[in-house]
């Protein structure tokens, strides 16, 4: 069976069968009592097939009243459940949930095994025309709005997928409740086949907010590398949120952050992701093995180089320019409290060139100083880039 679905049919089961209640009130002729009571029996004892059985025999009697074919439905749904008989579960459930005759109350755990049955024979239009009607009617199981949205998808209903989801986020954010993982992984499919990707990538997005994983982080930071318009400034600032994230896997993504890092005057950030490349067996293999040895080699000399030359720009810093390259410095060497220092007071000077770029380093490194609130709304200043205020939007997820 379904796996978000599997419990319904034994709602079936626990609705009861009524007939010694029907007996007592008169509303079943005798020659319909025999065969019904005679298929419960047979259903207590495991016989669902000789249960079928006697109610062809039940249904076989002239002129049933309603009462006499909702209590054949019944007993027929169990047994054919009970055996994966799908269409003559889904022909006896349907009687019931069409049925006036059947109290509304009822209905919805039969609906639930009718959409459940529609599922097993991949009927989506049933699936969708039964999942509405449940939630028609106030059925709140979120089993059964996720097989409809499967099924949606499954018969390439891929916009309407999404006007679905639109609304169900809408109702989640109004109850202040997330919308589920699998419902946003699906509307997630439904924009990448629509090939929308601002709407594919809002909705990762989300899973990210809500579900963070580090396969997510991969999928936003690896999109977010060709989104047109990047700054290319900024290209070592998603290299640091893909180690952040702990999705630096390959040797080329460790060379590219530290030739990054070197041509931005970062040598120490530059030595440190290199020797942790090669700390952890990435680095120093193959054929690229003498060219990575030569690239950290190069950033060493070049650290030994700034050193004094660093010692001498913070001396002489007077200006805002001036703090925001210490800051810089302080920030490649994760030295994030000077860091955080520095960048304050490049702010608090002002005449920056590219304050996006200090705010948004400043709450880094007062989120990795574990000042989270602090970085919080520091990064939410940031303003005046594309790239840096959706990189500012990741490191707040990374911040609560």
């Amino acid at each position: 069976m379904n796996k978000y679905l599997q419990p319904l049919a034994l709602l079936v089961s626990a609705l009861g069968l009524y007939v010694g209640a029907a007996v007592a009130q008169g509303t079943l002729r005798n020659e319909v009592i025999k065969p019904l009571a005679a298929a419960q029996e047979a259903i207590k004892n495991n016989q669902n097939d000789q249960a079928l059985g006697l109610l062809r025999d039940a249904l076989a009697v002239p002129q049933l009243t309603a009462a006499e074919k909702n209590m054949i439905s019944r007993t027929q749904a169990v047994a054919a459940l009970r055996t994966q008989k799908w269409t003559i579960a889904i022909e006896a459930l349907e009687s019931l949930v069409t049925s006036a005759d059947v109290p509304q109350a009822d209905k919805r755990p039969l609906l639930e095994s009718l959409i459940n049955a529609s599922l097993q024979t991949k009927d989506d239009a049933r699936v969708v025309k039964w999942a509405r009607q449940f939630m028609q009617d106030g059925g709140a199981n979120p089993a059964v709005h996720l097989a409809m949205l499967q099924s949606l998808t499954a018969s390439g209903q891929h916009a309407e997928v999404v006007r679905v989801m639109l609304t169900k986020i809408r109702q989640d954010a109004s109850a202040q409740q997330k919308t589920s993982e699998s419902e946003l992984r699906t509307l997630a499919f439904s924009y990448r086949q629509l090939k929308d990707d601002a709407g594919y990538m809002n909705t990762l997005k989300q899973l990210l907010s809500n579900y963070p994983s580090k396969a997510y982080w991969a999928e936003v930071i690896g999109r977010m590398s060709q989104q047109a318009g990047l700054n290319a400034r900024l290209e070592l600032d998603l290299y640091r949120l893909l180690e952040q994230t702990d999705n630096m896997e390959d040797a080329a993504e460790y060379v590219e952050m530290a030739t990054l890092a070197l041509k931005a005057g970062l040598p120490s950030e530059a030595v440190r992701v290199m020797t942790k490349g090669f700390a952890v067996g990435i680095l120093g293999q193959g054929a690229e093995a003498a060219a990575q040895t030569k690239l950290l080699t190069d950033a060493q000399k070049k650290v030994q180089e700034d050193d004094a030359l660093f010692a001498q720009l913070e001396k002489s810093a007077k200006d805002g320019v001036s703090w925001a390259a210490v800051g810089d410095v302080y920030f490649s060497r994760q030295n994030w409290k000077a860091a955080h220092a520095a960048y304050t007071q490049a702010m608090a000077l002002g005449g920056l060139r590219r304050e996006y770029e200090v705010r948004l380093h400043d709450g880094i490194s007062l989120a990795q100083a574990g000042q989270k609130v602090a970085a919080r709304q520091q990064l939410s200043l940031v303003s005046g880039d594309v790239t840096a205020v959706e990189l500012a939007a990741l490191w707040t997820i990374l911040s609560r």
